[in-house]
Parts: structure tokens; C-alpha cells; sequence
């Protein structure tokens, strides 16, 4: 059976108004297609016989697909691009519809969120190229390479090296909307604008599937009340307070800005409970980005789903690969 990987490199990520407003860091169309010929030069080295690419405008791995030519199938999915967050979606669901091993993506957060609509059980390598990154990983890209080359070659076991993520699912008049794979925020903000949410004055309530001391973002704020792992069955609840609020946290919500976020309340969320967003103007921005419009005629509610992607654990798949190394025939010791 022939081994593949598909791979999701979005061109946008990382380019939004945080550059702006904030220190968020800036990761070039260059780098980007050197991190893909070093994932490449990953996966040929363990023997993926098809690589699926994602259509896009800039070429990302058109260097990379010459690096590797004569080793690897390099291919590219029957779509229609639209040149938006959507083509990411779609290229996910052809690639998972012809059968890979394994998904790659460079990009953020909001990247793997619209991967994850259609990605099913294939596990996801997720490499770091965004803003506030949570899901993605800061991690090298033959490392990343080698990493999904075990898992599509059955070097390395799903089961052994791979983590169920959860995600938020989001209702509107009881049917699933959208779903984000971290936090879910409530804005004041009426108009969906430049998308991404960075003041946070603007935010009445957030949903998290996890909040990690060491991550940046909105997530960071849950990590000051209760840190919770991207594997615990629990998510958490959290009301934004005003100036009157006693409860204060201090969190990094954005690359360079840290702030005193006031807190009027939070609770644990439990797995499968569902909640309704209170009703009043304003927008749902899903992992950082404005996405559902929140209108008087809508019942909008937000449910925390344990049944998130899968995501390979980077080093738990190379260590499988650490007593597979091809021996080396000793040589005589000299005397």
C-alpha cells in the first residue's frame, strides 16, 4: 500500500493586523518554503512514496518538489481554489478522500482550525508559522518531516504517538456552525473586520479547550486560573470583568503585550456541556479570528467536543524511530 502525506502550507499565516498592533513576529514566504524542503527531505528519507500539495498562489513547495523528484510522487488535489482559508479545507478533505497516512501544516492556529473541519482521524503534524500559536508546535522541519514519515510508513503506531485534541463546537439554532480548536472569545465587536481579535477590552467571555503556562494568547488567560492539558477531558469558562472586578490575572494575550486581564467569574467546562452565549450585538471569534456574527434572531451556544483532531506527538514518533537506525558493521579493534 502506497505511504502518503498531504500537506497544508498556508501562505497567509502570520500576516495579520498583529503585526500592527502588537509584536507578532513575521515568517516569510522564503522561510516557509525552506521549513517544506526540509519536511520534505524528511519524508523521502524514511520512503513516503506521495506527497499531496496544496494549491497555492506563492509556489511554497515548488523547490521542495524539485529536491525530492525521482524519490517522491508529488501531487496536487482536484480543486477549484478560492484563494481564502476555505481552499484549506477543501484540499484537506480531497487528500483524507485519497487516502494519506498523515497531514502536515505550516500555519497558526486559525490554519489547523480549518484543517481540522475536514480532516477526520489522519493525524496532523503541526508546524509552527503563525501568530498565537497554541495548536502548532515550534518545532524543525526535517524533524517535522521524519516525524510524519513514521506515521504514514507505519514506523510509528497511531496509537502510540498520537493525542486526541478537543475542540469547541460552535451552535447556531442548535446546528453545528464552526468549531475552534482552542478558544472560543465573545466580542462587543459587531463587524467581523480584519478578523483577528487583539483588544482585549473588546472580550465579555471566553471558552478554552486548554490553557498552558507557557502558550500565548487568549489561552493564556485560563492558564492563570486553572492550566489545563490539550488531553484532560475538561475545558474552562471564563466572564471578562470591568474596572470594579477584585479578581485580576496578569497573562500574556499577545506577542508583546501583557496585560491585567480583570476576572468576574469562571468555572470548569465539562465535556459534552453546552452553553448558550448571551444574547446582545457582537461577533464569536474562533481561535483568534472573528468568525459567527452573534444576531437578536440566533441561539448561539458553544459545546466542548473531546473528539478533536489527532496530533502526533513529535517526540514520542521519533523515538520510535531511534532503535530502527541500520547498524553499522563493527570494525575489528586494533590491538
Amino acid at each position: 500500500m502506497t505511504s502518503s502525506v498531504g500537506v497544508i502550507a498556508n501562505p497567509a499565516a502570520g500576516r495579520d493586523i498583529r503585526r500592527l498592533v502588537a509584536q507578532g513576529r513575521v515568517v516569510s514566504d522564503q522561510e516557509k518554503a525552506n521549513i517544506l524542503r526540509r519536511v520534505f527531505a524528511g519524508l523521502a528519507a524514511l520512503g513516503v512514496e506521495r506527497v499531496f500539495v496544496m494549491p497555492e498562489r506563492v509556489g511554497l513547495a515548488r523547490m521542495a518538489a524539485e529536491d525530492v523528484a525521482g524519490k517522491v510522487d508529488v501531487t496536487y488535489p482536484e480543486m477549484s481554489p478560492e484563494w481564502d482559508s476555505g481552499d484549506s479545507t477543501v484540499a484537506t478533505r480531497r487528500m483524507v478522500e485519497a487516502g494519506v497516512d498523515c497531514l502536515v501544516t505550516l500555519g497558526g492556529d486559525g490554519t489547523n482550525r480549518v484543517v481540522a473541519k475536514a480532516c477526520g482521524d489522519v493525524p496532523i503534524v503541526a508546524i509552527s508559522t503563525g501568530t498565537n500559536n497554541v495548536f502548532p508546535q515550534l518545532v524543525e522541519g526535517t524533524i517535522a518531516g521524519l516525524a510524519a514519515g513514521a506515521v504514514a510508513t507505519g514506523l510509528a503506531p497511531i496509537d502510540a504517538v498520537c493525542k486526541r485534541s478537543k475542540r469547541l463546537d460552535i451552535l447556531v439554532d442548535g446546528a453545528l456552525e464552526d468549531i475552534a480548536l482552542v478558544d472560543a472569545a465573545v466580542s462587543t465587536e459587531i463587524f467581523t473586520g480584519a478578523r483577528a481579535i487583539w483588544d482585549l477590552a473588546t472580550v465579555r467571555e471566553v471558552y478554552l479547550t486548554r490553557a498552558s503556562p507557557a502558550s500565548i494568547g487568549i489561552s493564556s488567560i485560563g492558564a492563570q486560573l486553572r492550566p489545563t492539558g490539550m488531553d484532560e477531558p475538561v475545558g474552562l469558562y471564563i466572564r471578562i470583568g470591568g474596572p470594579s472586578s477584585a479578581d485580576r490575572v496578569l497573562a500574556p494575550v499577545g506577542p508583546g503585550m501583557v496585560r491585567e486581564v480583570p476576572i468576574a467569574e469562571w468555572s470548569v467546562l465539562e465535556s459534552g456541556e453546552r452553553r448558550r452565549v448571551p444574547a446582545g450585538a457582537g461577533t464569536v471569534a474562533l481561535d483568534g479570528e472573528r468568525e459567527v456574527s452573534l444576531l437578536p434572531d440566533r441561539k448561539v451556544e458553544v459545546e466542548l467536543n473531546r473528539r478533536g483532531p489527532l496530533v502526533v506527538q513529535i517526540e514520542s514518533a521519533m523515538a520510535t524511530l531511534a532503535g530502527r537506525a541500520i547498524p553499522v558493521t563493527p570494525t575489528r579493534a586494533t590491538r
